[in-house]
C-alpha cells in the first residue's frame, strides 16, 4: 500500500475527495436558498401589491360637479340652501312658479280666485304671492323642500292693517295651504287649494 500524504492510499478516499465538499449536501442547500428567495420575494410581491390596491380606492367625490354652493360627501351633493337636485343645479323654489286657481274654505265662506307665485329678490328660497287670500295683497313666502311657509307679516289692504302667517305643501300640481289672517281685533283661518294653471 501506498500511503499518500495523508494517510490513505484508497482511490476513493483519497484527499481530494475527501476535501471536496459533498454534492447532495450543497444541492439541497442550494435549493433551500431557492426556495427561501421565492417565498421572501413572493412576500414582498404581495405586500406591495396589497398596498397598492388599497391606496387605488377610487374617490366617489371626484367626478361630481356641486354647484351653487353644493358639497360632495360619499358621492352624493349636499346642497346649500335655497337648492336642490342630484348636483344642486335646481332652485327649490322654481316647483312653485306659477299661477294657480284657488278654491279656498273660510270661516266666513267659500272663495275662488288665481294667486301667481313669483320668484323674489329677497332670496334664492323666497318667493313673492300676490294676490293672497283673494284680497289683492302680495305676501312673502320660503320654500323649502316641496313646503312653502308664510312668515308673519303686516300687510295692506285698501288702507286697513292685516296680518297674515301660513304654510303650504305642493303634491304634484296641487297646492294646499292654510293660513290666518287677522285685523280690526279679528281673526280668521283659511285653507287654499291652489291647482296649477
Amino acid at each position: 500500500d501506498i500511503k499518500g500524504p495523508f494517510g490513505s492510499s484508497d482511490r476513493n478516499s483519497s484527499i481530494f475527495e475527501r476535501l471536496r465538499p459533498d454534492q447532495n449536501h450543497l444541492k439541497t442547500k442550494a435549493l433551500t436558498q431557492m426556495k427561501l428567495l421565492k417565498y421572501t420575494l413572493m412576500s414582498i410581491l404581495l405586500i406591495g401589491s396589497t398596498g397598492t390596491f388599497t391606496s387605488c380606492k377610487k374617490d366617489p367625490c371626484k367626478d361630481k360637479n356641486c354647484e351653487n354652493g353644493g358639497t360632495c360627501a360619499d358621492g352624493t351633493c349636499v346642497c346649500a340652501g335655497g337648492y336642490e337636485g342630484e348636483e344642486c343645479k335646481t332652485q327649490v323654489r322654481s316647483k312653485f312658479i306659477s299661477t294657480y286657481n284657488v278654491s279656498e274654505s273660510c270661516p266666513s265662506g267659500n272663495f275662488s280666485y288665481q294667486i301667481t307665485i313669483s320668484t323674489s329678490s329677497s332670496g334664492v328660497d323666497r318667493v313673492l304671492i300676490s294676490n293672497f287670500g283673494g284680497y289683492g295683497a302680495a305676501v312673502n313666502a320660503s320654500a323649502s323642500g316641496s313646503q312653502l311657509s308664510v312668515p308673519n307679516q303686516q300687510v295692506d289692504i285698501n288702507g286697513n292693517s292685516a296680518t297674515f302667517s301660513g304654510s303650504g305643501q305642493l303634491s304634484g300640481n296641487i297646492l294646499t295651504m292654510t293660513y290666518t289672517i287677522g285685523g280690526g281685533g279679528s281673526s280668521e283661518t283659511c285653507t287654499m287649494t291652489c291647482t296649477k294653471v
